[in-house]
């Protein structure tokens, strides 16, 4: 034993003891603080998760609901598709009918009698009349009324446009420039036919000197023309004919 460090004393060693129990202690209060710690973060964390999870599946839901919402959209705008095509079916069905309607007006005596107003007294019709070069079919005229001085041209349609008004005068060009026998050295008018017409339609057909008959229930009608209305002629000769028939 060493003189110079005498032996350490009971006090001295309950000292040291009792000041290495206060340190753990400290220690182990810091763990378990940081523990804590720890585990408010991870709750924290967990919770974080969740949030996310929760949010993800509102948007999943709501992600659902406008799929869904989307899909209805698509039956109703599909449904009302199908109709719109059914109807439009329906009504170029009718359309379909009220040309062959106008037709066998066009062709009936009753239409020749109220053209003689007009000075016209037209006894032959036909239809689907052609007009060609000698070589090829040009165009055709669908109504063609006819008496001994003079023939109509009567281009029919459900509802004419200005294009088909200028379409007819360019026809009557052509049955000048090749005219069937029927028309050889008479003079030839023009004439639209149809079901409804409008207004500016009207107006160009007359100005185009063309007579204008339109559907009226199940007959038809040569509707009234105007004070300035003067009806073009195209006079054909045989001197202008440039086919054979």
């Amino acid at each position: 034993m060493n003189p110079n460090n005498p032996p350490m004393t009971f006090e001295q060693a309950m000292a040291i003891l009792k000041e290495q129990h206060a340190n753990t202690l400290a220690q182990i209060e810091i763990d378990k603080k940081l523990h804590q710690e720890a585990m408010e973060r991870r709750d924290e964390e967990f919770r974080e998760w969740k949030e996310r999870m929760e949010k993800r599946d509102e948007e999943w839901k709501e992600y659902k609901e406008r799929m869904e919402r989307r899909d209805e959209e698509k039956k109703k705008s599909d449904k009302e598709f199908n109709d719109r095509m059914e109807n439009l079916s329906r009504r170029f069905g009718n359309l379909t009918n009220r040309f062959g309607e106008i037709v066998e007006g066009l062709v009936s005596p009753n239409l020749c009698i109220k053209f003689r107003q007009y000075g016209f007294n037209f006894g032959n019709t036909a239809t689907r009349y052609e007009i060609s070069n000698g070589k090829k079919i040009i165009t055709d005229i669908d109504v063609l009324l006819e008496d001994g001085y003079s023939v109509m041209a009567v281009e029919v349609k459900t509802k004419p446009t200005i294009d088909d008004i200028n379409r007819h005068l360019w026809r009557m060009e052509q049955i000048q420039n090749y005219p069937p026998g029927a028309s050889r050295g008479k003079k030839v008018y023009g004439a639209i036919a149809c079901a409804i017409i409008d207004e500016d339609v009207k107006e160009s057909a007359f100005s185009s000197g063309f007579y204008v008959i339109c559907q009226t229930g199940d007959n038809v009608e040569i509707l009234p023309t105007p004070d300035e209305f003067v009806a073009k002629c195209w006079e054909v000769g045989d001197t202008n004919i440039k086919n054979n028939f």
